[in-house]
């Protein structure tokens, strides 16, 4: 069944606590700044770079002549729509979040070795899930590769089987050696949108230089990428309606997608939004949807 998880949006409201440590000061007022200076803004969440040096009453958000956006601020890095953007923590990631009714989570853009999640009905209410999630993807076929095959970072991890507990405060750890990174924290409700069909198809979108001189030498600069999946679903006409209403509602928003619950195929999901999609009502009680998801980088 393939699935889309809509996303809560996590604020300063619902973020209980984090031990992601920011690395720069917040601005302050009237403070001579010289060029390259990078500050915090705790209204906006987001570093900023001095341009030009000087001081100045404006706020660096309000102020593009003299500062530069150049990202979310550390503990905020992973709840925007970006997975090149990682929140980073030395040794243990710890989030806590208090989200609301959801009963998806999906993690993306995980450096470490173990996802640890826990959810309580309450602060410090009972655990009523957990679920550990080692981070090793190296696929083992023989001997050999048991004992020389080196570790394979498994970045993503989808959950959708989280229970909905009006209360609930999430409890997210990423553990590791050294310093542990998550892209993209989504929490959510997950909605069905049909069964998919053979010949779905799963790439990626390469932002890396390849160039050759006039002497035909090739220089390479690897750059990022974003996941590129097509599918073709197939769902009751009893539920042409939702289907669509839900696409509809869904529009240039990033969520999280799951091809399918069927282990083994987890190249079929991603985070992004869809670029399109077109519902065919091919048989007197069931239809075809094909949708096109393009990922975020």
């Amino acid at each position: 069944m393939t699935k889309v998880v809509k996303p809560t949006p996590v604020t300063a409201a619902t973020l209980v606590s984090t031990n992601a440590v920011e690395t720069y000061a917040a601005w302050v007022a009237v403070t001579a700044y010289v060029v390259g200076n990078r500050v915090i803004r705790t209204t906006t969440n987001r570093i900023y770079q001095r341009l030009i040096a000087g001081t100045t009453a404006t706020a660096p958000e309000s102020d593009t002549v003299n500062w530069s956006d150049i990202g979310p601020t550390n503990q905020w890095a992973m709840f925007d729509s970006q997975i090149s953007t990682q929140s980073e923590a030395a040794s243990a990631l710890t989030v806590v979040i208090k989200p609301g009714l959801c009963n998806s989570l999906c993690v993306y853009g995980l450096v470490g070795t173990t996802l640890t999640v826990t959810v309580r009905d309450g602060l410090a209410g009972p655990v009523v899930y957990s679920r550990t999630t080692t981070l090793d993807g190296t696929v083992i076929s023989d001997w050999y590769q048991y004992y020389f095959e080196p570790f394979v970072q498994l970045e993503s991890v989808v959950l959708s089987d989280l229970p909905p507990y009006g209360n609930a405060h999430i409890t997210v750890s990423v553990t590791g050696t050294g310093t542990v990174k998550c892209g993209v924290l989504l929490v959510g409700t997950f909605y069905e949108l049909g069964d998919a069909q053979y010949d779905a198809t799963s790439g990626i979108t390469d932002y890396s230089v390849k160039e050759t001189d006039a002497f035909g030498v090739t220089t390479f600069v690897q750059r990022a990428y974003s996941d590129r999946i097509s599918l073709n679903l197939m769902f009751p006409n009893s539920q042409l309606n939702k289907v669509k209403g839900v696409l509809k509602s869904l529009r240039a928003t990033p969520c999280g997608w799951i091809g399918t619950d069927s282990d083994g195929f987890e190249v079929l999901d991603a985070f992004g939004f869809y670029r399109d999609f077109s519902i065919v009502v091919r048989y007197p009680t069931s239809s075809l949807c094909s949708i096109e998801i393009e990922g975020l980088t």
